[in-house]
């Protein structure tokens, strides 16, 4: 907590500089992955077996009760479902360099898809997994393999990073994380290089070249479907709402509160195991 603070600190009291310096990624960890077996083999009915992408928040020993809720939907509609997790050091998801994290993804899918002789699949990502499905995707040319996008509190493009200062008790700063780093780019490259651990972080944000890999110019890709779902409540994919949704022709975009009104108060983590969101999940699949 201290770094991150102190990183903040750095870089909002950091003089502007013209352009930014590229910072050596090569350098951050890939991480291991988690994957389960392939035994389950897809019917008429459900052809593409469905992959999917946690998010960051918890560890690996929770992820199986974070995501039984959403796996049981989707095997109970007849679909073979895999949970995939990527880029973990110290138990912790997508710790890793972001681009050998979407290779990783990239492998599973390969393996699936042989296993099960699907020509494609779907995939379902929770906040940080759809950063990495969206590079898998556009940078790492996986559309080609891939029917289904479906984003759970993403974290797309106008974000400003105020939540992650959020967690630690800071709240109306001066300056949002987004704005410093625009303000400070080299300081962000430098943070990276100082402290490993911060980098994979940094590969967020907007001055990063992993970043604007995925999003400048378009995002969505051809042949995929997008769906996007997110909360008024998230309080770390913010602004909530808009940092979430893709305003891209053939997006769906739908705001939880709005889809649910009466449903149960969610928020960025709680989303993925609602029963409207996985009822909602399973309704993208069949559409």
């Amino acid at each position: 907590m201290s770094i991150a603070l102190a990183g903040v600190a750095a870089i909002v009291a950091a003089p502007a500089v013209a352009a930014p310096i590229r910072s050596n990624t090569s350098a951050i960890p890939a991480g291991t992955v988690i994957e389960p077996p392939v035994n389950c083999a897809p019917g008429p009915h459900r052809p593409h077996p469905v992959i999917v992408l946690p998010g960051a928040d918890g560890t690996t020993d929770q992820t199986a009760v974070q995501w039984n809720p959403m796996l049981t939907a989707l095997r109970a509609d007849g679909g073979c479902a895999f949970v995939f997790q990527g880029g973990i050091i110290k138990g912790q998801r997508w710790a890793g360099d972001v681009p050998s994290e979407a290779r990783q993804v990239a492998d599973f899918v390969s393996k699936v898809r042989r296993a099960t002789g699907a020509d494609k699949v779907d995939v379902v990502a929770h906040s940080a997994g759809s950063f990495v499905a969206q590079y898998y995707l556009k940078v790492l040319h996986g559309a080609s393999s891939v029917r289904d996008a479906v984003l759970l509190a993403p974290e797309s493009r106008g974000c400003d990073g105020a939540g992650l200062l959020a967690q630690y008790g800071i709240t109306n700063p001066p300056m949002t994380p987004v704005q410093a780093a625009e303000v400070a780019p080299y300081l962000v490259s430098a943070l990276a290089i100082m402290f490993p651990g911060m980098a994979p972080a940094m590969q967020m944000s907007p001055t990063s070249e992993v970043y604007r890999a995925v999003f400048d110019g378009t995002v969505t890709q051809p042949g995929v479907h997008y769906s996007v779902l997110a909360t008024r409540n998230d309080g770390i994919a913010t602004p909530a709402v808009s940092c979430s949704l893709i305003n891209e022709p053939g997006v769906v975009n739908v705001v939880y509160e709005n889809r649910f009104p009466t449903a149960p108060v969610v928020d960025h983590s709680t989303l993925r195991s609602s029963p409207d969101t996985t009822a909602w999940v399973v309704e993208q699949l069949q559409s």
